[in-house]
């Protein structure tokens, strides 16, 4: 036995066993710290990747967000890697609140109640009237025909203190009698209703917006739309005049309620091209003068008050030959006044 044997007690055999485990244990640590070293650089590697994927998204959304993408309308967005999608996501919508932001900001006051029309006819009209989607691309432009520049109408709203023009046109007004179109000049006030002679601009009717509470029309494509009007307390008949109501006041000339005969008229029945603007102003005028918007019914069947007689309005989408797309007939009989789409 060597001094070796004999001090640490072993064999020969057993040492080359050690020396063989030894070997292996290094290999396999060896192997295992590249492993770690691998693992460390692919997270390394990763990590810039993902760094440098954000910098080009960034990078290619500042090329890509040109003007055009600056309209609220505009849903265009570029598409980014699937570790970006949440970042994505949240620019945005960051982005499209912004550029709304930056819409309203070029609003002046005209346009901020264009666009205040346009949200309410929409409350109104969407998914319930066939024509709004029509009405969607043009802008309401209220004066038509140019009413505030004429001079004859200049001297008669300072009578009746009508200043404020919101809607002027010409629009047809559908007799409750036999149902013909007669042309007549339509005029909304911030005060009032107005309807006047197309040529010597004489009011005939002047209906105060506190006196409407209900606008009524059919869910097709017929472009009518029927104003009802309160009727007046029996207590205004006790004035000795003509014209001056129980409280002393004297009503504007052309005022619906300022004679018997106009008391009657119940009432009104339009035809127009811009029947989503003219009611959609009349609500919004309205609901400024009394504190509550008007009721807006959209039926195909529904009453009117046509003076001392209470009419059914009918609204029938036929295939008859007579009736072309884009035009009505209108039939009255009796206690119905059917309108054939």
């Amino acid at each position: 036995r060597s001094w070796r044997e004999c001090r640490f007690g072993i064999p020969f055999q057993g040492r080359r066993h050690l020396w063989c485990l030894y070997r292996v244990a290094r290999e396999e640590y060896r192997i295992l710290k590249r492993r770690k070293q691998i693992e460390w650089a692919v997270n390394v590697i990763q990590r810039h990747f993902i760094c440098w994927k954000r910098i080009q998204f960034l990078l290619k959304l500042s090329k890509e967000l040109t003007t055009e993408s600056e309209s609220p309308v505009c849903r265009d967005w570029p598409p980014c890697h699937c570790r970006l999608t949440e970042a994505s996501m949240l620019l945005c919508r960051l982005h499209h609140k912004w550029r709304c932001h930056q819409y309203r900001l070029r609003f002046d006051q005209t346009a901020r109640n264009r666009m205040r029309e346009k949200v309410t006819a929409s409350i109104i009209f969407k998914e319930r009237k066939a024509s709004y989607s029509r009405s969607v691309s043009h802008p309401f432009l209220g004066d038509y025909v140019r009413l505030r520049q004429n001079v004859q109408w200049k001297k008669i709203c300072v009578e009746n203190n009508d200043q404020y023009v919101v809607f002027a046109d010409i629009i047809n007004k559908i007799t409750r009698s036999s149902g013909k179109f007669v042309p007549i000049l339509f005029v909304l006030s911030t005060s009032s209703m107005l309807i006047l002679d197309q040529r010597t601009l004489q009011i005939k009717y002047r209906v105060p917006a506190t006196e409407i509470y209900r606008l009524s029309l059919s869910p097709y494509l017929d472009d009518i739309a029927v104003f009802h009007v309160k009727a007046p307390s029996p207590c205004s008949d006790t004035s000795s005049e003509p014209g001056i109501p129980s409280g002393g006041t004297i009503l504007p000339p052309g005022c619906l309620f300022q004679s018997e005969f106009a008391k009657k008229k119940g009432d009104f029945v339009f035809q127009t091209g811009h029947v989503i603007e003219i009611v959609t102003k009349l609500f919004l005028v309205v609901q400024n003068a009394v504190g509550k918007p008007p009721q807006v019914n959209i039926s195909t069947e529904f009453e009117a008050n046509f003076g001392q007689q209470t009419v059914a309005v009918l609204f029938k989408c036929t295939g008859l030959p007579e009736v072309q797309s884009g035009q009505i007939r209108i039939v009255r009989k009796g206690n119905k006044m059917e309108v054939l789409v």
